[in-house]
């Protein structure tokens, strides 16, 4: 049987390739390029110089890229948090005036997230929908908010900067520097910005406040306060 083309294919290289596999790596440029004058056709020759500019890139580069390892991001539990008392404000040591640094910064961030607008949309505006979910997903830490209505009547009428929020609850500096806590579950908040003026159910803000920037708010909810 004569031999085929898969035969040749898998067959090992001549001996006369296989003897320079040892050389230094100028010496395998030297001896690859004789080879290749000597078998090349003459009309390819000429582009030898050129082609063997390039030829060698295996040699020098990795195939497999080295990708830079990211540094494993740590961060405190909640029980580490609770043990440094990250999760309470002191109750004591507050100054209303002082926040108004914070206060300022956040009517700045507002004013920034509703660039878009030029007037409060009403309900049935095109713009309705796009403004009511900035406005929900907006930070309330710094904003100045009052209750207006609520199931604790001696909250109403409570006023006050917003210094944490949690899950269910504002924490608030009012105007006599002290720190009150506000359950959301029980009250409507008003909070005034120039000439807009907003109105949230508590209830519908019961949310982490990093979970509600991106969680899905209902554009419909039926008020029951």
């Amino acid at each position: 049987m004569g031999t085929t083309a898969k035969d040749l294919l898998n067959a090992p290289l001549p001996s006369e390739i296989l003897k320079g596999s040892n050389l230094s790596t100028e010496a395998s440029r030297k001896y690859i390029q004789n080879m290749l004058q000597q078998h090349l056709p003459s009309t390819d020759i000429k582009y030898l110089r050129n082609d063997l500019q390039w030829q060698f890139i295996l040699e020098q580069h990795s195939l497999r890229k080295k990708s830079a390892r990211r540094p494993k991001k740590t961060f405190l539990t909640r029980q580490q948090r609770k043990e440094a008392n990250l999760l309470k404000l002191p109750r004591e040591g507050w100054s209303y005036k002082s926040l108004g640094i914070i206060r300022n910064m956040w009517k700045d961030y507002m004013r920034q997230n509703l660039d878009f607008i030029k007037k409060a949309p009403s309900p049935v505006d095109p713009d309705w929908n796009s403004f009511s979910l900035v406005v929900a997903k907006s930070e309330l830490i710094g904003a100045e908010i009052k209750v207006i209505r609520s199931k604790v009547p001696s909250l109403i009428g409570m006023s006050g900067t917003v210094v944490l929020e949690t899950k269910l609850s504002f924490q608030i500096v009012t105007p006599q520097s002290k720190l009150k806590t506000i359950l959301k579950e029980m009250s409507v908040f008003e909070v005034i910005l120039d000439n807009l003026r907003f109105v949230f159910f508590g209830k519908h803000l019961a949310t982490r406040p990093n979970e509600r920037s991106v969680k899905k708010i209902k554009l419909q909810m039926i008020p029951d306060l």
